[in-house]
């Protein structure tokens, strides 16, 4: 456990608000946990005094009675926190349980003072009660520590009522998910009219809705790019819905009522591309302005020679230079956006257009405006010095001197970053709505651009096009309106299948927490109050926008009631929560945010509560992340909800500061550890020293941490002040966590130094709030051991052709055309193999020209400590492959699609031919699969033949290549007119070589996955194989929103995974792969939807005509360079993610340029160095140069020739890179406190000799080793194997017994068919309503309840009648009063399973009808026998001793086989497996009661009682027992011992050998008792809940259910020995027989079964059977 350090302790402080910026490996999950139980069991804390205690219900659940009261604490007496009052929410399920395991760990950990003398463990003063610890590890059970969707799942599930119109508990399927999309789209397509659209589920502007849906399909091209599109929106709807809000809160800012789908002022649109430069665009312009006015001037001064000449000669006035003269001088605007645009049109005008466009430009080149031959047919109207006529050298030589340095300043201005976002800007606000006229340009000049008009022919127009602000925001609009319209179709079709996703969650529960008008009561609520309730502002955790609904609604009664009581609801929610901790707060979107920040506002207040907080969060909110690991965009995720998050906090804990509660627990410059001081150390110090060695400390309450210092490391303490500005945060709740304890030191200083570069701001594209900044991690890892660094940095220096002869291996290291990826991919093989075998390699020595051996390295790794990091799953196949080549255990966790696996294409063609049989293609590709491995030969062969044919079994059968393969398909063809299509799957998986063609764990894991899913497709849609094969041919035409091929990384082996799926994990060794590749093609990648949704705006790209190039599109292009801007500075925070996995060693892996020279004089490697500066290579190649840089490494490789030591680092440029890896190993060249050693592996021959092994001795090898294995087969061929004896041992419930006996088949179709015991029903059919209008709970859970009240309210007659005749246990001999009267116990026995009178509506209802009907029964019972004899009265002789309720029995049954053999199919035919000798069942469970009793002969005696409540539910007559349940009749005597009526004689036959199995488990104990201890096992009885009656079998009935039970499980032993030995069993006689009335295969509206004679069309009937 890591000991807790200052800024650790400093995450404890419970007294405020506290946000942790936790770095990589700094150990917040520890902090979190002790957080967490901290606020358990600290009576005094900010929660516990600012807050009242929330609605603290009784424990409720079994065992919530048998914990005495006086071993806790009253629920609403326990000082601290219940589990259920502190939130924890996590980003995976995986974190969250990983969380609860902690804390659970924590509080089984801690001690109370009653076992403080116990060595182990952490005692705490605070807890005096070993119960009250069993109180919060059982809470812990049902504690919100969860993901955000599962805490709002929780949140949402007793209100649903409240907030869904048709509520569903089903979450949809993730294979359901996208083509439930796929078909809304289509839907949509389809509506042509106010029905369809009706019938669709569109509730809102049909007709706007179809005619924006056919002006979409025209302006983007087509319908086909319009599904594109619209697909788009749907997969990130709850995106769509953040921008529509973002644009309705500017719209009102500037008095503008927007509804969310009508056309938006297009002038909301441009201040929003000018809101990133809002506040520096006057000071840039103005600057811009004086400094061209200078240059205008100067050249003015001499325009005759400079420009009226140069007119004369190019034969224009419409020029750059004279369209500048008018800017400058005439045409400089006021307001900030024409300033956006001016800027603009000066860019446009002084520099060529496409290296303008990628940003490659130089502004005034040479002084003066681009030349005639880079003008674009813009004439420059300005003489270049060489043309200059007329002016005397030196006055000439001066003139463009001065034009160089006032061109030189403008360039840099227009250059910097600010200039560059104000360009980007100024061209979208210019293209979407131009305020400038460029009137010294010529119209047929190729830079003019004309506005696409509304109209639209068939033929595109020539020229440049953009798109007007009128058409873009209609475009908009309509994008909105279609969107909001293929919503409300999704969610129809998602009610009529009953299920819902993560969206709806979301959505239902912002309709919860009242952050948006409820969509249920959207359409009746007026306008105004609807909009008032849309209007939640920047702050969400305050009502302000409920009051001014309320307001408005207080003219409408109803409506005003019903918001209210929404309201009441959300502030008894808030009631329900006192502490909030959120871990990866990086990754929360804006949406998730405003959720649970409603949560956090003021509670709904009740008399002698205290008053609430000075701070508007009346919870504690504890909130944990790294913006510097914030790499989840494509799911909305912010970094500026976090920083704005943080600085709500500061402010807040500002604001409480002079809290006069909270006083006496805060110190001047301290945080608050709430956990008590006692002796004993660090962590000890909140342990109890329970020796009398060292010296005792004082102990107190708390402990205070001081906030000025750093962290101290090792044992002893270093006071290090820290800068004001961080002491300043810490005090105000934002606590930086900085002592990295996973990464070796020199390493962690290494990337310090990268990491500092890599966030540094000259890297931004664009400036924003959006980049991370750097965070220096010191090294805390107790370990001084020496960390590695490597770069596998792949080289070809000897390239030659490629070898066409099979026999001559490929090295991929010599081919030309091998591919970047693939080198890398062989040089990671190669040098793990070498890693693993701790083999030394070896790196190029350019002073000796050979390869030079140095250390292994890391030493004692196993494949499992080592982990592979790719930035796509694309290239996984091929270094899987590699890996696999080089004997290395290997795994990914995910490979792309699952169905374009090569084994799933295998299993696919099996499941096609099922499907269809008579398919040409089907068989084709059967045949060919490595499951038959037909040749072309035999194929072509096969079908010369046959051309056509009804069943392609038979065909390929008789052309099997093998007898094996015959009898394979045989088996497979036999099985598929059984319509086993799943038993198909097995047997090819287990009989067939399409395993042994992919004998990788991967290939398996696939095959078993998809298995797995054809499975579940059959559970949804039925087993039919078409339907299946249907389904998945759907499921493949989603491509990757298809099923992905996730498979679990076995133990031992390499892990290969993405950097998202590495999040949180670490690993020794840490290769990070494809270093160069990442990022290449992320702005092809943002818009292949030709949709972009960002926080601020939703873009969709405009294109009528697919023959032309797009217009255009102001709007599209400040969206696509926003997004671009983000993405990259995403990109940086995934390369800190990625190195920061690492412990021991890390390699990266990748090269700028394959191609290298080895220099004929030095003998370097050299290379050409361009990395794109989208790519992690290039952070990785600048981190190195800016180390170099910064530490002034003289003649370091890594720096540019331009670099200069004390003066900023320009952009990475192309460079050649010369390196002498021997040196580097001894010299990494980097300096400073970086790692002095850096390993460069360039080539295979840094390894051990690669033997590369030809690719026809690779198929060679196989054959060789099917041929072995099919001789080591065919030499066991004909063997059975009867000399293997087995035993089975089968587990069985008691309860089952009877029903299988009384109806063999029931069993044999649930055991042998696998049919489910469920019966069938249709849709609202009247069949099954009848449970679902009773008011009583469910015969299982009545049943239930009825026992637990016999458990506590039976009275025990030990007292009575002791003591015994014999000795029983104590548990037989309790002092029970007789409670069964008792109205209390039947109240407190319904509480446990939630049944309670303060419950509203049914619950109400049922739990008084259950009161009334329990207490009945338990009257009843008490005035039965078993009532009386537990009152000690003697009865038939018998005089009881004791009693015994819910005794456990554990009963093993052993039949011995006689030739029994276990058969199975092999592809040799049917052979024995095995010899069944014995059978053994096995029995546990409990027993209801049983009745210890003797004569009066001093003989002891045990009765078995079994309870029934058949009888005691719907049919019950509690006024009149003739009129109800035919088991309430007594006839004669009450107390007589048998059986009076057919009711009960019928109760008591049809549960025989369930009694029976009881009597003889218990004559069993007996048996290993002395004699002379042993009591006699009287004949078992049934307690009849309806008439309190208790009935016994007679001793010869009681011998013929023994008898009968024994031969009933050896049929069932001989029935689970070899299934197809034993005939079906056949159908009960009789059409009104009661044993087919009660089986679910005939009680549904499906009958799956039935009496003999009656006709079933669903099932095949035998005519043994008619």
């Amino acid at each position: 456990m890591i000991p807790f350090n200052n800024s650790q302790k400093l995450g404890l402080d419970l007294d405020k608000h506290v946000a942790l910026d936790a770095g990589a490996g700094t150990g917040k999950t520890a902090v979190m946990a002790e957080r967490y139980v901290q606020h358990l069991i600290t009576p005094e804390q900010r929660a516990t005094i600012l807050l009242p205690k929330g609605p603290r219900k009784p424990l409720e659940g079994h065992g919530a009675l048998r914990a005495p009261a006086r071993e806790r604490t009253e629920l609403s007496d326990w000082p601290g926190l219940l589990p259920n009052e502190v939130v924890a929410i996590t980003f995976t399920k995986k974190a969250a349980s990983e969380l609860k395991s902690r804390i659970r760990k924590r509080l089984a950990f801690t001690r109370t003072l009653e076992d403080s003398n116990k060595r182990e463990g952490i005692y705490d003063p605070r807890i005096r009660r070993s119960g009250d610890l069993e109180m919060l590890l059982s809470g812990l059970d049902e504690a919100p520590i969860s993901t955000i969707d599962a805490f709002l799942s929780q949140l949402l599930a007793p209100h649903l009522d409240l907030v869904a119109v048709n509520p569903t508990r089903e979450q949809i399927s993730e294979v359901r998910s996208p083509l439930l999309i796929k078909e809304t789209i289509h839907s949509a397509w389809r509506i042509r009219t106010i029905n369809d659209a009706r019938e669709a589920g569109i509730k809102g502007d049909i007709g706007g809705f179809i005619g924006a849906r056919n002006r979409l399909a025209i302006l983007v091209g087509g319908q086909s790019r319009a599904e594109v599109i619209l697909t788009g929106l749907l997969n990130t709807s709850l995106f769509v819905d953040e921008s529509k809000r973002s644009l309705k809160k500017r719209s009102k800012l500037k008095g503008i009522n927007w509804d969310g789908t009508s056309q938006i002022d297009s002038e909301i649109i441009l201040e929003m591309f000018l809101e990133p430069a809002a506040d520096i665009i006057d000071s840039f312009a103005d600057k811009l302005n004086s400094e061209l006015n200078k240059w205008v001037d100067e050249i003015l001064l001499h325009a005759n020679a400079l420009v009226l000449a140069c007119e004369t000669e190019q034969g224009t006035r419409n020029t750059r230079f004279n369209q500048l003269v008018d800017l400058a001088r005439h045409s400089y605007p006021s307001t900030k956006i024409d300033k956006l645009q001016w800027v603009w049109m000066v860019s446009l005008a002084t520099a060529s257009y496409s290296p303008l466009i990628k940003n490659e430009m130089k502004f005034f080149p040479k002084g003066i405006l681009p030349q005639t031959n880079h003008c674009n047919e813009w004439m420059p109207g300005l003489f270049p010095k060489n043309k200059v006529r007329g002016i005397t050298g030196k006055v000439k030589d001066s003139i463009y001197q001065n034009l160089k340095k006032l061109a030189e300043k403008m360039h840099e201005h227009l250059a910097s970053k600010n200039g560059r976002l104000i360009r980007l800007l100024g061209r979208s606000s210019y293209l979407f709505n131009p305020r400038f006229n460029l009137q010294f340009m010529d119209p047929d000049c190729p830079l003019v651009v004309y506005p696409l008009s509304n109209e639209f022919s068939d033929v595109a127009p020539e020229g440049k096009l953009r798109i007007t602000d009128d058409l873009q925001t209609k475009v908009l609009a309509d994008l909105l309106l279609v969107h909001n319209g293929c919503k409300e179709i999704l969610n129809l079709k998602k009610i009529n299948e009953g299920v819902h996703d993560f969206d709806d969650t979301q959505r239902l529960a912002a309709d919860l927490l009242l952050a948006r008008c409820p969509d249920s009561v959207r359409y009746e609520y007026p306008q105004k109050v609807v909009e008032a309730l849309d209007s939640l502002d920047d702050e969400p955790w305050l009502d302000l926008h409920i009051s001014a609904a309320l307001t408005i609604a207080q003219e409408h009664p109803d409506c005003f009631e019903d918001l209210q009581k929404r309201f009441q609801v959300l502030q008894m929610l808030r009631r329900n929560f006192s502490a909030f901790i959120i871990d990866e707060y990086q990754d929360t979107n804006p949406a998730h945010f405003r959720l649970l920040s409603r949560l956090w506002g003021r509670r709904g207040r009740v008399a002698d509560d205290p008053h609430s907080p000075m701070g508007p969060w009346d919870p504690t909110v504890c909130i944990v992340g790294d913006m510097k690991q914030s790499i989840y965009r494509f799911r909305q995720a912010e970094v500026t909800v976090m920083l704005r998050t943080v600085d709500a906090i500061k402010n807040i804990n500002y604001t409480e500061q002079s809290e006069s509660r909270l006083s006496h627990l805060k110190k001047a410059n301290h945080g608050r550890d709430p956990r008590p001081v006692g002796a004993g150390g660090e962590i000890g110090s909140f342990t109890n020293q329970h020796t009398s060695s060292g010296t005792k400390l004082e102990s107190k309450p708390w402990d205070y941490v001081p906030v000025e210092f750093e962290d101290s490391s090792g044992d002893i303490k270093k006071y290090v002040q820290i800068s004001p500005e961080r002491i300043k945060r810490r005090l105000l709740g934002h606590i930086d966590l900085t002592s990295n304890h996973r990464t070796l030191h020199n390493l962690m200083l290494t990337m310090n130094g990268i990491f500092e570069d890599v966030f540094a701001s000259r890297h931004y594209v664009l400036p924003g709030d959006w980049h991370a900044k750097s965070q220096n991690l010191k090294p805390a890892r107790a370990d001084e051991s020496k960390g590695v660094l490597e770069w596998l940095l792949p080289l070809q220096t000897n390239v030659t052709t490629p070898s066409v002869d099979l026999n001559n291996p490929n090295n991929v290291f010599s081919d030309p055309n091998a591919k970047n990826i693939h080198l890398e991919h062989e040089l990671i093989a190669l040098r793990l193999h070498s890693l693993l075998t701790e083999s030394n390699p070896k790196v190029w020595d350019s002073e000796t020209a050979s390869f030079k051996e140095i250390e292994c390295g890391t030493k004692n790794i196993s494949p499992k400590d080592i982990m592979i990091l790719v930035h796509s799953r694309k290239h996984i196949p091929d270094l899987l492959q590699r890996l696999g080549n080089k004997g290395i255990p290997v795994i990914s966790d995910r490979q792309g699609e699952l169905l374009k696996r090569p084994v799933i294409n295998a299993l696919m063609s099996v499941l096609h031919l099922v499907a269809y049989p008579h398919s040409k293609f089907a068989a084709i590709s059967f045949a060919r699969s490595p499951i038959l491995g037909f040749t072309d030969a035999q194929i072509n062969t096969m079908f010369s033949e046959n051309n056509i044919s009804d069943n392609w079994w038979d065909v390929i059968a008789k052309h099997a290549p093998c007898h094996r393969s015959k009898n394979l398909i045989k088996h497979l063809r036999n099985l598929a007119i059984k319509g086993g299509v799943h038993e198909i799957l097995d047997a090819v998986l287990d009989h067939s070589d399409l395993l042994i063609a992919f004998p990788d764990d991967t290939s398996r894991q696939n095959a078993e996955l998809w298995c797995g899913l054809v499975y579940n497709i059959g559970c949804d849609y039925g087993h039919d194989p078409t339907e299946i094969y249907s389904h998945l041919n759907s499921l493949q035409s989603l491509g990757n929103k298809g099923p992905q091929a996730i498979t679990i990384p076995s133990g031992g082996a390499v892990r290969i995974m993405t950097i998202h799926g590495a999040k949180g994990l670490q690993s020794k060794v840490v290769v990070v792969a494809g270093m160069f590749h990442a990022g290449k093609s992320d702005s092809s990648l943002a818009s292949r939807n030709n949709v972009l949704v960002t926080p601020e705006i939703v873009a969709g790209r405009i294109n009528p005509w697919s023959s032309r190039d797009r217009p255009y599109d102001g709007l599209w292009e400040f969206a696509k360079n926003m997004d671009s801007a983000q993405r990259q500075a995403e990109r940086r925070r995934e390369f800190y993610v990625a190195l920061t996995r690492v412990r021991d060693h890390l390699i990266v892996v990748g090269t700028p340029d394959k191609n290298c020279q080895i220099d004929s004089k030095s003998n370097t490697l050299k290379f050409n160095s361009k990395p794109s500066l989208k790519t992690m290579g290039s952070m990785w190649m600048d981190g190195l140069r800016s180390l170099s840089h910064s530490n002034q490494v003289k003649d370091s490789p890594w720096l540019l020739p331009k670099d200069k030591f004390g003066k900023e680092l320009d952009t990475y440029s192309k460079t050649e890179v010369e390196i002498d890896p021997f040196a580097l190993s001894n010299d990494s060249m980097l300096g400073g406190d970086a790692i002095k050693s850096l390993r460069v592996f360039h080539s295979p021959e840094c390894f051990e000799k690669n033997n590369l092994v030809p690719p026809l001795t690779k198929w060679q090898n196989i054959e060789l080793r099917l041929e072995k294995l099919y001789s080591k087969d065919k030499s066991i061929t004909g063997l059975d194997d009867d000399n293997i004896a087995v035993e089975h041992n089968i587990r069985m419930s008691a309860h089952s017994l009877d029903t299988s006996f009384q109806c063999k088949r029931r069993h044999w179709l649930e055991q042998v068919k696998g049919w489910s015991p469920e019966p069938i029903y249709l849709i609202k059919s009247d069949s099954n309503l009848v449970e679902q209008e009773s008011v009583f709970v469910s015969p299982t859970l009545f049943g239930t309840i009825v026992h637990r009240l016999l458990e506590i309210g039976l009275k025990n007659p030990s007292k009575v009648n002791g003591p015994p005749v014999m000795t029983l246990p104590s548990s037989w001999q309790n002092e029970n009063d007789n409670l069964l009267k008792d109205e209390k116990l039947v109240k407190e026995v319904l509480l446990e399973e939630g049944i309670t009178q303060k419950s509203t509506g049914i619950e109400k209802k049922r739990a008084l009808a259950m009161e009334e009907r329990i207490s009945q029964i338990s009257k009843l019972v008490d005035n039965g026998l078993i009532g009386r004899y537990a009152e000690g009265e003697v009865h038939h002789g018998r005089i009881p001793e004791g009693l015994r309720t819910e005794l456990p029995f554990f009963y093993q049954h052993s039949i011995e086989m006689k030739d029994v053999y276990r058969l199975g199919f092999s592809i040799e035919g049917l052979r024995r497996l095995s010899k069944v000798e014995n059978t053994n069942f096995t029995f546990d469970g409990r027993a209801d009661l049983v009745l210890a009793f003797r004569d009066k002969d001093e003989t002891g005696y045990l009765q078995v009682i079994d309870l029934k409540t058949t009888g005691c539910r719907n049919d019950f007559n509690s006024e009149d027992s003739n009129l109800g349940s035919p088991l309430q009749v007594v006839e004669g005597d009450l107390l007589n011992r048998f059986p009076q009526t057919d009711a009960e004689r019928q109760i008591l036959h049809e549960h025989r050998l369930q009694l029976a199995l009881y009597s003889m488990a218990l004559e069993a104990i007996e048996l290993d008792k002395p004699k002379e201890l042993r009591r006699i096992i009287l004949p078992p009885a049934i307690l009849v809940g309806a008439s309190g009656r208790s009935i016994e079998l007679t001793l010869e009935e009681y011998k013929q259910a023994k008898s009968d039970l024994k031969n009933h499980l050896l049929w069932m032993a001989e029935l689970s020995a070899e299934p197809t030995s034993l005939q079906e069993p056949g159908r009960i006689e009789g059409l009104d027989n009661a044993i087919c009335k009660k089986c679910p295969f005939y009680r549904g509206d499906i009958k799956l079964c039935g009496p003999k004679h009656l006709s079933i069309p669903s099932i095949k009937i035998s005519s043994d059977q008619q």
